[in-house]
């Protein structure tokens, strides 16, 4: 069969519009170092936040992290993988340019603490609807079924966000009722690709079938359906002691999915092994929450926390690392600097975990975690943003690598 070779972009500027995982991993990696820096000289006592009217610092912070750092991830993430979804070339050009100018419209507008509810929705809630309006259009034209949850995941999060902005319901459970979202979504999209990579890379390495990850069955069903339920109870906030539960049962369920994934074999593998450590993460965050709706001595926010630093920061590292190098046509191998920005991701996840544990350590425990945060993204700007700027590698240079 003849493969026709993607049209050479033009210019930079068309390349790097080429494909949403260039853009908006670029400002994903950009976010996540300046919101760290200002939030760490905000807790020292340098800064006063220009946060809009009625937000307050915490929900500043949280809004930026989630609707702004993993909104871009999510972004990036999605766009990329639709386009294998459903075999059609990836979005690009002036819709992109539109979605990326919402992304920054709405940093603008959060950063600079606008008094203008209009311009809060227009930019902030705009580029989720301008996202699920570009990712269900791909989905829907290709007839793609399985994927329409992700477009009914978007939908929520436009919705989540317009609350947000509006002051419809407290804003700081909202946030948290954001992370358990996302944190479903890891579940059911990284409850795919990291058993489907986990085997083709063992596959490549003649691993006997009783060494290969086991297949979807009613471990998965008990993970993913008791997620959706905690999740769905943590957001009505109709039972703390129901909540409770069914995060306990999900944490369990999903550190037991995890083990049946053969994580260790892939060890060797910097790259693949970064899935599994940020999905552990979700049986633990899960747990944590549950705990604390029976402790005091567990606070939520280690939870929100072991969700928000462990998972997220964690599985978008992974994800974007291997994305960027999948689709520039490179070798996927971590390397030394993203193999130490894995490290160090998850030490500040199990440091800011602590830091909600021992309360009177948890100022300074915070701010080495950020501190160790900043190091992580920092050592992937360094690596990727060359990648996510520059040229493909060319298809003569990728075929001779693989040939050895």
């Amino acid at each position: 069969m003849l493969i026709t070779p993607p049209l050479e972009p033009a210019s930079p500027w068309q390349r790097f519009f080429s494909n949403g995982f260039r853009p908006l991993f670029l400002v994903c990696a950009l976010q996540a170092l300046a919101v760290m820096l200002i939030w760490l000289v905000y807790l020292s006592g340098a800064l006063a936040l220009s946060a809009p009217a009625g937000w307050g610092a915490v929900a500043w912070h949280g809004h930026e992290m989630l609707f702004g750092f993993v909104g871009a991830a999510v972004g990036g993430f999605l766009l990329a993988a639709v386009a294998k979804w459903t075999g059609h070339r990836p979005v690009h050009g002036a819709p992109l340019v539109v979605l990326t100018a919402f992304w920054l419209a709405g940093r603008l507008v959060s950063w600079s603490g606008v008094d203008s509810l209009v311009l809060l929705v227009l930019a902030n809630t705009g580029y989720w609807i301008v996202l699920s309006v570009l990712i269900g259009r791909e989905v829907l034209t290709s007839g793609n079924r399985r994927n329409l949850v992700v477009v009914l995941a978007l939908g929520i999060m436009s919705l989540f966000s317009l609350m947000f902005q509006m002051g419809w319901v407290d804003r700081i459970h909202l946030l948290e009722s954001q992370v358990l979202l996302v944190a479903l979504m890891i579940s059911l999209i990284g409850g795919r690709i990291t058993p489907a990579f986990t085997r083709n890379w063992l596959i490549r390495r003649q691993a006997s079938p009783e060494q290969m990850p086991a297949a979807f069955g009613w471990v998965d069903r008990v993970a993913v359906g008791s997620s959706i339920l905690a999740t769905l109870a943590w957001v009505s906030q109709l039972s703390p002691v129901l909540a409770g539960a069914l995060l306990l049962l999900a944490g369990a369920a999903q550190i037991l999915r995890l083990l049946r994934w053969r994580g260790l074999a892939s060890l060797a593998e910097p790259l693949l092994f970064a899935l599994h450590l940020g999905y552990l993460w979700v049986g633990i965050g899960f747990v944590l929450l549950g705990l604390s709706q029976f402790t005091a001595t567990v606070p939520v926010s280690a939870g929100i926390h072991a969700l928000g630093v462990g998972a997220m920061a964690g599985m978008i590292l992974a994800v974007a690392s291997r994305a960027a190098l999948g689709h520039t046509n490179r070798e996927l191998r971590a390397g030394t600097l993203v193999s130490l920005a894995f490290l160090a991701i998850h030490l500040a996840a199990l440091v800011r975990v602590l830091a909600a544990l021992v309360p009177e350590f948890s100022l300074v425990l915070m701010m080495l975690a950020g501190s160790i945060w900043l190091l992580a993204f920092l050592l992937f700007a360094v690596r990727y943003l060359p990648i996510l700027i520059g040229p493909e590698e060319s298809l003569s240079d990728a075929l001779r690598r693989a040939r050895g």
